[in-house]
């Protein structure tokens, strides 16, 4: 997934975590591979929410995010951001 944000930016980014069965999301941790101010906001259901800022135009970043479930298992996902002036 890639996301455009304007770099003066404070945007919420949501995930959806699907197809989970009968698990829950019991937590997610998010790891700024590049230079981002990560806040998390929660999760609701199977979607968790992350606030980015800090960004400078024209570079990528690159987010991690790892959800625990209820049944102990981890899943990743891998966030691109690109910043822009706009």
């Amino acid at each position: 997934m890639i996301i455009h944000l304007d770099s003066a930016d404070s945007a919420n980014v949501s995930i959806n975590w699907t197809d989970l069965g009968n698990a829950t999301v019991a937590s997610v941790s998010y790891t700024p591979i590049s230079g981002l101010t990560l806040t998390p906001q929660g999760v609701t259901g199977s979607v968790s929410t992350v606030r980015i800022s800090g960004m400078t135009h024209g570079q990528i970043y690159a987010l991690e995010a790892t959800a625990t479930l209820s049944t102990g298992e981890t899943l990743n996902r891998n966030v691109s951001i690109r910043a822009f002036n706009g």
